[in-house]
């Protein structure tokens, strides 16, 4: 009996033994695993660690801040800031913001036929909106009111003005050889009158650079007979209706060539009281039998 209490004892004394030793070696490993651990966190902060301001003061150089890009104005911004009537009474801005913002930094030679001059706020609105919009743009006007041009042109720069009417062959013959042709851009803002409007396209669309663009403003004066628009009498709003059948004069069953500057047309868009006429590139000008 008391060999096997004995027995009993031993065993349990044993297995306490056992469990003493496992227990201290569990917290001799966890001691290590927090050393090894401190040991990491000295060499790699977290990302909470905090930097001393002195270190990010000599690390400022090295880094270069992003600024987001300046932006300018839009046509329609600067035309109001100027006060054009392109804007306030028209709508113009949606045609020149689509067409001239994407080249508004491009070297241009652009014409505005009318300087404004018969306005109730005056001439000049649009010379400097253009000036201001087309920071690169070799500007050339021509006006009727000889004694508004002469009053006004002090108060110009950059800018070549001739005095003339638009519905002049002659005159526009003249205004051609003197300044050369070749224009990016035409613009026709002049009298509005049916004979003005379809002259000066048929004798300056030609003259219009290849790949070049040309706007008629205030199309509502086809409607109005004050501007020529009686019974029966050619417009332009009907002129343009002519120029789309020349711009598919060469699928079957069009009718023949109506215009002569049709042939260098490659399209026609039109908005709310404006048409813009774009021309063809170099060597695009045929039409087809």
């Amino acid at each position: 009996m008391q060999g096997r209490i004995f027995n009993y004892v031993s065993v349990s004394a044993a297995v306490g033994i056992l469990f003493l030793f496992a227990t201290l070696w569990n917290l001799q490993s966890r001691d290590i695993l927090y050393t090894h651990l401190e040991e990491f966190e000295k060499v790699t902060p977290t990302q909470n660690t905090t930097v001393p301001e002195d270190v990010l003061a000599d690390n400022t150089n090295g880094i270069t801040e992003l600024t987001a890009e300046p932006t300018r104005p839009s046509f329609l911004e600067i035309a109001t800031k100027w006060g054009t009537d392109k804007v306030t009474t028209h709508h113009y801005n949606h045609m020149y913001e689509k067409y001239l913002e994407p080249i508004r930094d491009k070297p241009l030679k652009m014409l505005e036929i009318g300087l404004g001059c018969d306005m109730s706020y005056g001439p000049g609105k649009s010379y400097y909106t253009w000036r201001e919009f087309l920071p690169n743009v070799d500007l050339y006007y021509i006006e009727y009111d000889k004694a508004c041009v002469q009053k006004w042109a002090q108060n110009m720069t950059n800018v070549k003005i001739y005095t003339g009417s638009q519905s002049d062959v002659d005159f526009l013959e003249k205004f051609i050889n003197s300044s050369g042709g070749g224009f990016d851009i035409i613009i026709d803002d002049g009298g509005h009158t049916m004979v003005q409007q379809i002259t000066s396209l048929n004798k300056l669309f030609p003259v219009v650079k290849p790949g070049g663009m040309y706007f008629c403003e205030d199309l509502q004066t086809s409607y109005l007979e004050a501007y020529g628009a009686t019974p029966g009498a050619k417009t332009m709003m009907g002129m343009i209706q002519e120029l789309l059948n020349d711009l598919n004069v060469n699928v079957q069953g069009a009718p023949p060539l109506q215009h002569e500057v049709g042939r260098e047309m490659r399209s026609v868009e039109c908005g709310e009281e404006i048409c813009g006429f774009f021309k063809k590139e170099l060597g695009k000008t045929e039409v087809r039998t």
